[in-house]
């Protein structure tokens, strides 16, 4: 069975990432940790030993090189649920039997929460991974896929629970890895630099460029 790992992300510059985070700590502070939290989502990608690309929303920069074992792609157009749906389609028709898509932006992410999604695909045709903010981090897929993103209201308390609720609907058997959250506001900073190995790096480059608590 091939699996494929596809992190959707953007280039880090600032103005263009995390601009709530940036409303606390100014924004080259909120792309620098952005930068980091991108770094740890590829790194752990790349240690599970599984194809790995990312997937920008905007074009990136002649600056902006990916690193090493990381092929780059541009999201198509359209909101979330329409490209998710677009970059699993794609990578179903290049070949792979289980693609997983995570965001750029979890702290506590590790390698083994990715395998363990892959592994879900061999069993039930999905798999989510829950924010406590109503949303997912990650949804994996086994192919040929399932429609479950049309209808869903993103960035929504509401988001998580309807795309549940469309599982039901069309009879699909899922998993759940663990719940984790994504960095969006300061108080979610406050929890990864509290709960999270990154918390000593996240600092630094918080306070690299101009952030403060």
């Amino acid at each position: 069975m091939s699996a494929e790992i596809v992190v959707f992300g953007r280039e880090p510059v600032p103005g263009r990432v995390k601009t709530r985070l940036a409303r606390a700590i100014g924004p080259e502070g909120a792309a620098a940790v952005y930068a980091v939290l991108l770094r740890h989502a590829l790194d752990e990608a790349v240690a599970t030993g599984l194809p790995v690309m990312l997937s920008f929303a905007d074009a990136p920069s002649p600056a902006y090189h990916a690193p090493r074992g990381v092929r780059l792609a541009q999201q198509t157009t359209g909101d979330l649920g329409a490209r998710m749906a677009a970059a699993f389609a794609a990578r179903f028709a290049a070949g792979a039997d289980v693609v997983a898509l995570i965001g750029s932006d979890v702290a506590r992410l590790t390698r083994q929460h990715l395998l363990e999604a892959v592994a879900a695909c061999s069993k039930v045709p999905v798999c989510l991974g829950p924010s406590p903010d109503g949303g997912y981090w990650l949804v994996a897929q086994r192919a040929p896929g399932v429609d479950l993103f049309a209808g869903v209201p993103w960035s929504s308390p509401g988001t998580l629970e309807a795309t549940r609720a469309a599982l039901r609907s069309r009879g699909v058997a899922w998993h759940e890895v663990e719940e984790l959250d994504d960095v969006d506001t300061m108080t979610d900073l406050a929890l990864a630099l509290e709960g999270s190995a990154l918390g000593p790096e996240l600092e630094r480059a918080m306070r690299s460029r101009g952030g403060g608590r």
